[in-house]
């Protein structure tokens, strides 16, 4: 609160020294002189918004993608829980009481369920199961809702109406009251919405797992590249209540499931849950995502394809973000409403697929050209890209990318090594698959694996997706399936891979998803040697 009261008058001084700057060197300095001055006068923190006012008084308008915002401070590394601080019998007493609230919850789907192993060919039976899916998922918080996103983005696992019944937990997530948000803007950013907002819609344009957005106008003296400032049009992200604390005894209860799952789904997670749950419960920190934003917006300066909202710190507190506002289309949307077109006016459908086609080639060129670039260029990754977090801008074909709360990066001594195992994947290289497996391999009796038949395993995986074994090599590899069955011949050698390594594979599975769901004849796979090739030629050759 003190930042955004003290901040104006900080630049508004600085912007002060720097006109005496001018006006006592303007009769015998050049223009670059003057610049140079200028600068000095008001440190690095005030240059970007100088020469922002000095391209306008030379009658050059800054594009809006050029202007440099000060930067987040990076987060602390580790997520600390407020559960980790309680004492053992608050810790008891909230067990009991969540899991209580759990079972009173799911008892609707698990009383459907049960009538639909009685009832499978009856449809009716099947909609209101599917709803109770829903449902109970939504109200279950946002741990279990994250679940539901992620494997609404594997259509490879389970029946269409059910990834399209999981694909509304991407944006259509229940919301809180609007005395809340005004309750939580008060608290964090220590103002009434009424002192910092211009106009604000009381209604969220959507909700996800972990908060929900508005959109708003900040008021001339609050805007995000400083008073007077062009970004003034913003979303504004509120944190659901209590969504930190249910987070974290959920996951415990979403790994079971997954667990039990294996029995009947071919689901597997031979990986250190440590790290994966880091990963996941990072996003309840709003200062990480604004973090990240800041972090993708740097990797990809100057690529005008590929955008991400600006954030200000002025305006970032572990449960609000306020970003610049961005417009385009959720690309899910998109979707359904050329599915919806397609069924009802099948007259003009051979020009409707026409038009899809171009789209979804359009599409899947940005999002895999973005994805490859994050991962063997910048070793920083986006972990949530489901087609609710992606707008779509028809006018000049660009996408702004939203939510990075949850992003992978491997350490130093991984990434070379991962990139390598990646290029052996994606060419069927079974000896260096099974190499770089056995480094990745952090089970306490690794030096009790048996390397031949792990190495059979593999092999029989590579002839099944790229060898003899094919069943049919005119479409493309389906690299999700590909990476599953090697984790579970991982499993089946009670290997433990690397909790980073597991973060960065499970990312490459929710991206080819989306891809795979925007046009199901994109090879990853094979698309992925050129990008490792051009933008990592050293790791094809010589020593790490």
């Amino acid at each position: 609160p003190a930042l955004i009261a003290r901040r104006p008058v900080a630049r508004g001084t600085a912007l002060a020294v720097a006109r005496r700057c001018f006006a006592s060197a303007s009769s015998q300095a050049t223009p670059s002189r003057l610049r140079v001055l200028a600068l000095a006068a008001l440190g690095s923190g005030g240059a970007a918004t100088l020469l922002a006012v000095s391209r306008r008084r030379a009658g050059v308008e800054t594009d809006v993608e050029d202007i440099e915002l000060p930067l987040v401070p990076e987060p602390s590394t580790r997520f600390v829980h407020p559960y980790e601080d309680w004492p053992w019998y608050r810790r008891c007493w909230f067990t009991i009481k969540r899991s209580v609230f759990l079972a009173w919850v799911f008892a609707p789907f698990f009383a459907a369920s049960g009538c639909m192993v009685v009832f499978k060919s009856d449809s009716i039976w099947r909609e209101y199961w599917l709803q109770q899916m829903l449902e109970c998922t939504q109200r279950a918080g946002a741990a279990f809702q994250k679940f539901g996103q992620w494997l609404s983005m594997r259509p490879d696992m389970f029946p269409p109406d059910v990834i399209q019944t999981l694909a509304k937990l991407r944006s259509d997530a229940p919301s809180h009251p609007s005395d809340v948000t005004r309750h939580m803007l008060r608290k964090e950013l220590g103002r009434d919405v009424d002192e910092l907002f211009d106009e604000f819609d009381e209604e969220p344009v959507a909700s996800g797992s972990v908060g929900q957005v508005h959109r708003a106008r900040l008021r001339p003296e609050f805007a995000l590249d400083g008073p007077g400032g062009r970004l003034r049009d913003v979303a504004v992200k509120v944190q659901h209540p209590n969504v930190v604390d249910s987070a974290f005894m959920d996951l415990d209860i979403v790994w079971k499931v997954v667990e039990f799952s294996e029995k009947f789904l071919h689901m597997t997670m031979p990986f250190d849950r440590g790290d994966f749950d880091e990963v996941i419960q990072a996003q309840m920190d709003f200062t990480r995502e604004a973090f990240n934003l800041q972090r993708f917006s740097r990797n990809f300066r100057g690529e005008r394809k590929i955008r991400f909202p600006k954030v200000s710190p002025q305006f970032v507190t572990p449960s609000v973000l306020v970003e610049t506002w961005a417009d385009g289309r959720v690309i899910s949307n998109i979707m359904e409403d050329f599915d919806n077109a397609a069924l009802s006016a099948k007259e003009a459908f051979c020009s409707l697929k026409q038009k899809h086609r171009a789209m979804q080639e359009r599409l899947c060129n940005i999002l895999y050209d973005m994805s490859m670039k994050m991962m063997v260029r910048d070793n920083f990754v986006h972990g949530d890209l489901h087609g609710g977090n992606i707008l779509y801008s028809e006018k000049d074909h660009h996408v702004t990318v939203l939510d990075a709360g949850i992003a992978t990066s491997l350490d130093g001594q991984t990434f070379r090594p991962f990139t390598k195992f990646l290029h052996a994947l994606c060419s069927g290289h079974t000896d260096k698959i099974v190499d770089y497996l056995q480094r990745f391999n952090e089970s306490p009796i690794a030096n009790k694996l048996d390397v031949a038949a792990f190495k059979a395993d593999i092999q029989e995986i590579m002839d099944k997706f790229m060898g003899p074994a094919r069943l049919n090599p005119e479409l493309p590899i389906n690299a999700a399936d590909m990476f599953g069955e090697v984790m579970f011949s991982m499993q089946k050698h009670r290997m433990l891979m690397k909790g980073d390594v597991a973060s960065t594979l499970f990312t490459i599975s929710i991206s080819e998803g989306l891809i795979r769901q925007l046009d199901p004849k994109f090879d990853v796979a094979k698309s992925a040697i050129p990008y490792i090739v051009r933008h990592l030629p050293v790791v094809l050759r010589g020593e790490e």
